[in-house]
């Protein structure tokens, strides 16, 4: 009898996840499951459930990126290698759509019970973990101009664009905040002159599928973006790039792969670590290489 913790954002995706959970239950139940399901309520949760062991051959994590992110740390600081299946219900679930994860109980069932494993990277920023992505600047300041009301009602990609069209309308291309970037890594150092960054593990980020379309989640590598001052008359041509992921070209990015980077600012940035806020700059970026098991279709 395999032995299963279910930890679930009741709240997450308008609420779906927790008729998702019951549905997987119910299908589980056919199954010789030992299950122990725990519902998160306040910040933490997810990572001391993920932390504290009590017996449970893999960890099921349903939620949105927040969610994933805590589940990740608690698995990480457990010094552990206890395999994690994600079941979306988020508002935005990147790193689930771009591994492809199923977001239907049945077919997720499916995939707990042929339990394929494949081992992944996993970023630090700081002291903390991340699957899919850590940002600093104007993305930061999209995601959290957004009420989360917002969120819940537009989902995915059309948030940040929503969050675009408020800054727009503010006029921050006209003001915008160029931030002197201070690079310290073994492929790049130097000063660069820009609006945000991006150290991406996947290729989806803030629901453009192909963000970092060189991003591998088992290559060793993590994969830089730094985007400079943008003129509201290169918004077309970089948005176009962007949804064809060719904007690696463009020259108003700079874009590399490293497995361990340095970044200041001249000015005070949070940075922002799979959708949720974590410390400021000056900050560490490595790669943890074949650190996490994840069961995937």
């Amino acid at each position: 009898m395999k032995r299963v913790k279910i930890i679930a954002n009741p709240n997450s995706g308008r609420g779906t996840a927790l008729g998702k959970i019951l549905d997987l239950i119910e299908l589980m139940s056919d199954d010789e499951y030992e299950i122990e399901l725990l519902f998160t309520h306040k910040e933490g949760d997810g990572k001391n459930y993920a932390l504290n062991y009590s017996g449970e051959d893999f960890i099921i994590c349903s939620g949105g990126d927040g969610t994933v992110n805590e589940v990740v740390n608690g698995i990480y600081l457990s010094n552990r290698d206890t395999p994690l299946a994600i079941l979306q219900s988020g508002t935005v679930n990147d790193f689930a759509n771009a591994q492809g994860l199923p977001t239907s109980p049945y077919k997720f069932y499916q995939m707990i019970k042929n339990f394929n494993l494949k081992t992944i990277d996993i970023g630090l920023a700081g002291e903390r973990a991340f699957i899919n992505v850590a940002a600093g600047g104007m993305l930061t300041e999209i995601a959290y101009t957004v009420p989360a009301e917002k969120k819940a009602t537009l989902g995915d990609m059309a948030y940040y664009l929503e969050g675009a069209r408020e800054l727009l309308e503010k006029k921050i291309f006209k003001y915008q905040k160029i931030i002197n970037f201070d690079i310290e890594s073994e492929e790049f150092t130097g000063t660069v002159e820009g609006l945000l960054f991006l150290i991406t593990n996947s290729t989806s980020v803030g629901g453009f599928k192909r963000m970092a379309p060189l991003a591998d989640i088992s290559d060793g590598y993590l994969d830089v973006l730094i985007f400079k001052g943008i003129r509201i008359s290169d918004v077309p041509e970089l948005f176009a790039s962007l949804m064809g992921g060719k904007h690696v070209d463009h020259n108003k990015v700079k874009y590399l792969k490293t497995k361990k980077i340095k970044i200041k600012a001249d000015k005070e940035l949070t940075i922002d670590v799979d959708g949720e806020k974590a410390s400021t700059l000056p900050m560490t970026f490595k790669v943890l290489e074949n650190k996490l098991k994840i069961i995937v279709p």
